[in-house]
């Protein structure tokens, strides 16, 4: 009986005994991120419109290096937009960078033209900017669809 007593308290030390510091590292770096690295931080915000919220879709949300390569549709990231998410967060390289941010419309007569969308049903509307991204640290973006 004394052995197994003997053996429950040692399990029971070893389970609540502290872990060593010694090798605790204390810089202010994340220790997930990467260095030279930061988040970009994107709240991919549905703008109110005239329109059910269930007929306002979240297309892409696409990056790019500069601002000609963004005009051209040459991306280096696309993102798998949902209706259902709003914040999406992406790991990147210190720098700076663009984005395109798309959504439509898909109600049916002329509700998406007196919405605001260009061209009636499934017309989109864009929003697209520059965003850094700094050592460590996280940027945060939110669109703003016009």
């Amino acid at each position: 009986m004394k052995k197994i007593a003997a053996i429950i308290l040692i399990l029971i030390s070893s389970l609540i005994s502290c872990d060593d510091t010694d090798n605790i590292d204390n810089s202010s770096t994340n220790p997930e991120m990467p260095p030279h690295h930061g988040i970009l931080e994107f709240h991919f915000v549905m703008p109110e419109y005239k329109i059910p919220e269930n007929k306002l879709h979240r297309i892409s949300l696409n990056l790019s290096y500069d601002a000609e390569t963004l005009y051209r549709s040459e991306y280096f990231h696309k993102e798998n937009v949902s209706d259902y998410l709003e914040q999406y967060k992406i790991l990147l390289p210190v720098g700076s960078y663009y984005f395109n941010a798309v959504i439509t419309c898909s109600c049916g007569g002329d509700t998406c033209l007196n919405g605001g969308f260009p061209g009636g049903q499934f017309g989109m509307k864009h929003d697209f900017d520059k965003f850094t991204i700094h050592d460590q640290g996280t940027t945060v973006v939110k669109t703003a669809f016009q």
